[in-house]
């Protein structure tokens, strides 16, 4: 009986124990949906490039910055199973984990591994997924990237609240580094992860056929100083537009952000294609400074310009020599000129039948203002001569211009197609204008042919004097062997 006794008391005492422990480690762990993890990092990038089929691991810690236990209900990748990553969670793998605690002002380790065959050009450029944590039903994030092929990578070195992340040419920006004079060429493509920035006194050459891929949001930025030479031909023009690959992503505008030129360089375009961007070319002074500006100078030649989702050219105080550019479908305006500057566009293509959103805005804009990022507002008189051109879309009014302070802007408009409700009857600005024909001049301007068809109202209508000084067009034939050259960008051809 005295044996039974203890052995029951013991078995009670032991009963209440398990019992008040439990409690307690219920109690103990925290509930608050306030309540949010601690990361070594916010984003894992695996930057090797990888020469053949390649594997690397990297960490990251996760910390419980309170003096409870926090359960992380769950742990997963984005991308499940078929994920590039691979994740390990604290000596568990798998790719979802569950109920994970960590005690009070604690830690654990989390491994990811990415598995990339660089040669496969199927893959995009940049693979991108995240490891989600969900704490009391607050969802946290840790991005992670890596490079899919073999190209020649350019990743942020500077980060900045005020400006996009950037590097310069050869590694991170600074004063203290020599002027550089760079050259991409057509051996791998480029891809840019953040903007490359051409600083002061460097100069970059991009020989033809170079394709440069951007990342979303991504860009190249020529500073005060900096030079751009593009060297595409005919046959194998340079090519600017987003990393992203698949058949969806071809015809999408804004993929990433723009090319921004400064003053103070001599810049020049030959053959190049600028595609799907927000701003397809930001030329202007760098509007963080004071004025007085003086422009600087764009020889722009053979270019196309094609679905942006705001901008395809904006330029603020420059000059710039065009001749065979096509400017075509973007969500705003093709063309903005601001401020003082002058202005040369000889059998240019500006054409807008934008259709990813609703356009409101003419394709082609002038206005004698420019305001600085300072807020001062400058009052110049531009020049703007176009010549054996077309300015030609699918809204009434697709040619504008604004005048302030009774200001003035200097046009020499000569044979011409022109869109437009504003007036241009003024004999000394505007000379053997077309002004709204009907729509008979592209061959499929809504699926992006601006060429011209047999009977369309741009043949024979040009100027032969502005013909012999751009004697071949975008494609290559001559548009002055008949003595009669088309307008526009694109000579007709049987």
């Amino acid at each position: 009986m005295v044996i039974k006794s203890i052995l029951s008391k013991t078995i009670l005492i032991l009963s209440i124990l398990l019992v008040f422990q439990a409690c307690r480690k219920e109690e103990s762990i925290i509930t608050d949906s306030s309540a949010r993890l601690n990361f070594s990092t916010d984003s894992i990038s695996f930057d090797t490039v990888f020469t053949t089929i390649g594997s690397t691991t990297q960490n990251f810690r996760v910390y419980n910055p309170y003096k409870e236990t926090i359960k992380i209900s769950s742990i997963r990748l984005n991308g499940g199973t078929n994920s590039t990553f691979r994740i390990n969670v604290d000596g568990q793998p798998g790719h979802s984990h569950q109920n994970i605690e960590i005690a009070p002002n604690d830690s654990l380790y989390i491994f990811v591994e990415a598995t990339v065959d660089p040669n496969n050009q199927q893959n995009p450029f940049v693979i991108s997924d995240y490891i989600e944590f969900i704490t009391n039903g607050n969802v946290q994030n840790v991005d992670l990237v890596a490079w899919g092929q073999n190209a020649i990578y350019y990743t942020p070195t500077t980060f900045s609240r005020n400006l996009p992340d950037y590097t310069c040419l050869t590694g991170p920006c600074s004063d203290q580094v020599p002027p550089v004079n760079v050259t991409w060429t057509d051996s791998l493509p480029i891809v840019i992860y953040g903007y490359v920035v051409v600083d002061s006194l460097d100069r970059l050459t991009i020989e033809k056929n170079t394709k440069i891929y951007f990342h979303n949001n991504g860009g190249l930025w020529v500073y005060r100083g900096g030079e751009l030479k593009v060297n595409g031909t005919i046959d194998e023009p340079v090519i600017f537009r987003g990393d992203r690959l698949e058949m969806a992503y071809e015809d999408r505008p804004g993929q990433w952000d723009r090319i921004w030129i400064n003053e103070g360089g001599q810049n020049e375009i030959n053959y190049a294609i600028i595609k799907n961007a927000f701003i397809g070319l930001q030329v202007e002074v760098l509007p963080f400074n004071d004025p007085p500006y003086l422009p600087s100078n764009l020889t722009l030649n053979n270019t196309i310009i094609d679905n942006c989702s705001s901008f395809g050219l904006l330029s603020s105080i420059y000059n710039i020599d065009a001749e065979n550019v096509v400017i075509s479908d973007c969500g705003q305006y093709n063309v903005a000129l601001r401020g003082a500057g002058n202005y040369d566009f000889t059998h240019c293509t500006f054409s807008n039948y934008f259709s990813s959103a609703q356009r409101e805005t003419p394709l082609f804009f002038a206005q004698n203002s420019f305001i600085t990022a300072t807020g001062t507002q400058l009052i110049g008189i531009p020049n703007i001569n176009i010549y054996n051109s077309i300015i030609y879309g699918n809204l009434e009014n697709e040619f504008q211009t604004e005048i302030i302070n009774n200001g003035n802007i200097n046009f020499d408009v000569q044979n011409c197609i022109i869109k437009s409700q504003q007036g241009t009857a003024d004999t000394s600005k505007y000379k053997n204008i077309i002004k709204n024909p009907p729509n008979s001049i592209f061959k499929d301007p809504n699926n992006g042919d601006f060429t011209l068809f047999e009977t369309s109202v741009a043949r024979n209508q040009g100027n032969l004097s502005f013909g012999n000084t751009v004697p071949i067009d975008l494609l290559g034939n001559s548009r002055t062997t008949d003595g009669l050259p088309d307008l526009g960008s694109y000579e007709f051809t049987p």
